[in-house]
């Protein structure tokens, strides 16, 4: 059993509404998005629907981007305490640059991947949307023409 969001639509102005049975803005009739009438609805408030969850899932995966880089920081620093001489700074320094790096890449991902989400729903492969957000993050590479 899949638990969906109360998420309703009017069908006079469009608006997204939280629940309810009349519209805040308008006081029109609202419906549930798995609705039969809803699916009649213009393909821009389906683009809008796309924005709201995208940006709640962006959020979501900054949030385990942050803890995931201070988890992976702080689990090196301690395991490198234990280290002796120069080899403790060295670890320690080395577990917090890996802890930014995992930080980054899931942080960036998680942007990219938004978009990528956003934009191209139903029409690109798990696969291929993958491969998009990663190498979506990756630095231009400029052709160079003779």
């Amino acid at each position: 059993m899949r638990i969906r969001a109360v998420v309703k639509i009017c069908l006079d102005c469009h608006y997204v509404n939280a629940g309810g049975f009349r519209c805040v803005e308008c006081g029109g009739t609202l419906v549930h998005t798995s609705d039969p009438a809803a699916k009649d609805l213009p393909p821009s408030v389906w683009r809008s629907q796309r924005v709201d969850y995208g940006a709640r899932r962006g959020m979501i995966l900054r949030f385990i981007a942050i803890f995931a880089g201070a988890l992976v920081a702080l689990y090196g620093v301690r395991e490198s305490v234990a280290l002796e001489g120069r080899s403790a700074a060295i670890g320690a320094s080395a577990s917090l640059l890996a802890g930014l790096a995992v930080w980054w890449v899931l942080y960036r991902a998680a942007g990219r991947g938004v978009r990528v989400w956003i934009l191209a729903k139903g029409r690109v492969h798990n696969g291929r949307l993958a491969r998009a957000i990663f190498l979506g993050m990756l630095p231009l590479r400029r052709s160079r023409r003779a």
